[in-house]
């Protein structure tokens, strides 16, 4: 079943979901929390979507790599992670929802944290892109 199950798909939805949860809980906590979806804004949230993010890219970029043989998209990934580390734990990605208006950091989290899983989502495309393009003997085999 693992053999069959394409990571780098997978992947992009996972990371597509943690990019929209990031605009959407930086921008919209009040409607987030009006609508019943408040724990949307959680930090267990941020780092369920992390950490899903993270173990089906890790599995992604090892099968890439027996694959396609390239550094790239695990360059793309290392740069979105740690953008997601400067927007979650040094600009403070808290969500407090206070309506006092955005300042400056919270803007800065939010830029950085959709940057990172925006980047999360270019790895796994390039990933699966240079997977189906790759043309070594061992691809075309199949082994």
């Amino acid at each position: 079943m693992l053999k069959s199950l394409n990571f780098d798909r997978l992947g992009t939805y996972a990371s597509a979901i943690c990019a929209v949860h990031c605009l959407l809980t930086g921008v919209a906590l009040g409607l987030l929390s009006f609508a019943g979806f408040g724990f949307m804004g959680s930090l267990l949230a941020d780092v369920a979507f992390l950490a899903i993010a993270v173990i089906i890219a890790i599995i992604a970029i090892f099968h890439g790599m027996r694959r396609h043989h390239s550094y790239r998209p695990a360059m793309v990934f290392a740069l979105g992670l740690f953008m997601v580390v400067l927007g979650h734990f040094v600009f403070r990605h808290e969500h407090s929802g206070t309506g006092h208006g955005l300042d400056i950091e919270e803007v800065v989290s939010t830029f950085f944290s959709v940057g990172g899983g925006l980047c999360f989502v270019l790895f796994h495309v390039l990933n699966s892109r240079l997977q189906r393009a790759c043309g070594c003997k061992h691809c075309a085999s199949g082994e």
